[in-house]
């Protein structure tokens, strides 16, 4: 499931940033299409069912997070890592207050909004831009290291690298297109009230609700962040670790603590082991032989990055 949900999110973030990059032609060819890019996700099921992927994603990382042996491991894996702690806090900020405009009447299309990012409130404007980095960022992250650890991919690889780099920085360049549109048209900023196409007024934008509800989601997401860092911190304590003592053909003899997966434990002696998967499960290239144990240990085959609660 947290594949499943990572693959719809990116596969979203993916059109809308397409969608985004169309400001390098006009807002108009923005708008015009739309309905075909990021609309299709946004619809009265589509809307709800991307809502209920992004919360399964953000929990099921949550929970990893804290059924981790160890936070250590990759620069890729740490930067995963945080940049999924920030997802939900982001997101929240662009999707409540769109959600809310839509609510209040007022027809929410790029003109309306780059008048709002651009010249309303600027410090919007610039959180898009740190929303685009970190989802994309972290969506590309979790792509490729599933797909580093499936056979065959290592011919496809060079070819998408060039396509993750392309498509936020193209999509950036048709946002700031798109500013400058809206500035060199001296069009006036989002007020209280965004006249309707047909001229009519809609009802107070309530500004102040919608901040209001966005800051509750952003501080909701960050104490839940903080909360599974506690409690990982919690049963670090409680499980007062000791110390094992490991002896391998190509090392030798390490001592490292218990609580960590054997992947861990090479990484803290800076014993390079593969693991195309940073220790996921996915892959089985960190997997070792335990030839003789003194104690009892299970009969079931365990990746040196995949350790049981039972087995560390």
């Amino acid at each position: 499931m947290r594949a499943i949900s990572g693959l719809y999110l990116l596969a979203y973030v993916t059109m809308h940033l397409l969608n985004l990059s169309l400001g390098l032609i006009s807002i108009d060819a923005m708008d015009a299409a739309r309905p075909y890019l990021s609309g299709v996700w946004t619809g009265p099921v589509t809307g709800n069912l991307l809502l209920l992927m992004l919360l399964i994603h953000y929990v099921l990382g949550l929970w990893a997070t804290y059924c981790r042996p160890s936070l250590t491991g990759t620069s890729q894996d740490l930067v995963q890592a945080l940049s999924g702690l920030f997802v939900i806090p982001l997101l929240a900020i662009h999707a409540v207050g769109v959600s809310m405009l839509k609510l209040s009447g007022v027809v929410v299309d790029y003109e309306t909004l780059n008048r709002l990012f651009w010249l309303t409130n600027p410090g919007i404007g610039l959180v898009q831009v740190m929303l685009i980095s970190v989802v994309w960022v972290h969506g590309c992250a979790g792509f490729f290291i599933a797909l580093r650890a499936r056979p065959g991919m290592v011919n496809v690889l060079p070819w998408l690298y060039p396509i993750a780099v392309a498509v936020p920085v193209i999509a950036l360049l048709g946002y700031t297109q798109a500013g400058r549109i809206v500035l060199a048209e001296g069009l006036e900023p989002v007020y209280e009230q965004v006249p309707n196409l047909d001229g009519t007024l809609p009802d107070v934008v309530p500004y102040a609700r919608i901040q209001q509800i966005t800051f509750g989601v952003l501080w909701g997401s960050v104490a839940l962040a903080a909360l599974v860092l506690l409690a990982r911190a919690l049963r670090s304590w409680l499980a007062r670790p000791g110390q094992v003592d490991i002896e391998t053909l190509g090392i030798g003899r390490i001592t490292v603590q218990t609580g960590q997966s054997m992947l861990d434990a090479f990484r803290a002696e800076n014993q390079s082991h593969a693991s195309l998967c940073s220790g996921r499960g996915r892959c089985g290239t960190c997997a070792v032989r335990v030839l003789s144990s003194d104690v009892d240990l299970p009969h079931q085959p365990i990746g040196a990055g995949h350790a049981r609660p039972d087995n560390r």
